[in-house]
């Protein structure tokens, strides 16, 4: 379905007659000792950045126009190795950082903001010599996306918001604020990790017992967690983000990606981002699937929706 440059537009997707591959498929075949990337068959080019004040790990995938992904909160970039990766790289150069206070990257002393999160992103394209890039976020990395366009509007080229929140720092409760505690009070992580699930997968895939035990595996694979201090730097910046006001300001084209069944930042917030964003696109992704973890659970429909955008 072309692209077409009005404001806002918005298109849902539903799915079609063939099997989703999804994070329910080859992406929990992983044994459980194997990596969580260990599916890419080429060797990425890596290492450590020290700017702003971190040392930032990222990783270089294939070749052609830069694509810069960045992750949401508690999460690092190794997600985007199951889905995103062998497809992306294809056609860009896809560049993945973990963020600070998580994955390879530095833990933060100190606490800090969205905008010094974006000004990271900044850092590593400066110190990888990238002048300007694409930009798709996830969740908390779709903030850090909407803080670089306003930051470093010259250095962006196309914006892609998947799973957006806009303005946290507006409501009295947030369901970060909840995951936060429970995750500083939860030695043992299942409590966390069954209340992530059940906000971040849809209802198919928790009906999908094997599905889960096998991504529950998959996760705890990773070998660098993101420690409870850690993970509440993130959220309190995650808390304090406010770009509802700001949105006009963004002059890079952006699309946004939501699924109808997002429970986390649900279509209406995307729609208010769409609205925000001067001649943004919307498309919303509905059915089995759709849940904050499109790109992971749909992703044949969300990278084709990506390349095709970054294509123009």
């Amino acid at each position: 379905m072309p692209l077409i440059n009005v404001k806002p537009i918005e298109d849902v997707f539903t799915p079609g007659q063939k099997q989703q591959r999804g994070i329910m498929g080859s992406a929990t075949a992983a044994s459980r000792q194997e990596p969580i990337s260990a599916h890419i068959k080429h060797r990425p080019r890596s290492g450590t950045v020290r700017t702003n004040g971190q040392e930032l790990f990222y990783e270089i995938h294939g070749d052609g126009p830069p694509l810069v992904l960045v992750m949401g909160i508690g999460y690092d970039s190794s997600l985007w190795t199951l889905q995103q990766v062998p497809v992306l790289s294809a056609r860009f150069r896809v560049v993945l950082l973990d963020n600070r206070d998580a994955g390879r990257s530095s833990r933060a002393d100190h606490p800090y903001t969205i905008a010094d999160m974006a000004d990271d992103v900044a850092g590593l394209l400066d110190a990888l010599d990238i002048h300007r890039t694409h930009l798709l976020g996830l969740s908390m990395g779709s903030m850090i996306g909407m803080e670089f366009a306003l930051r470093h509007a010259d250095r962006l080229d196309r914006l892609v918001l998947a799973g957006p929140g806009v303005a946290p720092a507006r409501s009295a409760v947030d369901p970060i604020s909840i995951w936060n505690w429970v995750k500083a009070k939860d030695s043992s992580g299942e409590v966390f990790g069954g209340q992530q699930f059940t906000w971040l997968f849809s209802t198919a895939f928790l009906r999908n017992h094997a599905a889960v035990q096998d991504t529950i595996a998959l996760l705890a694979s990773n070998p660098n967690p993101v420690e409870p201090e850690a993970y509440d730097r993130q959220a309190q910046a995650y808390l304090q983000f406010d770009a509802l006001d700001r949105l006009d300001r963004i002059k890079a084209p952006t699309l946004i990606i939501v699924g109808e069944q997002d429970l986390l930042t649900p279509p209406w917030v995307a729609r208010e981002v769409a609205r925000g964003i001067p001649r943004a696109l919307l498309k919303i992704v509905t059915g089995d699937g759709s849940s904050h973890l499109v790109p992971l659970e749909r992703p044949d429909e969300f990278n084709q929706l990506v390349m095709d955008f970054l294509a123009h």
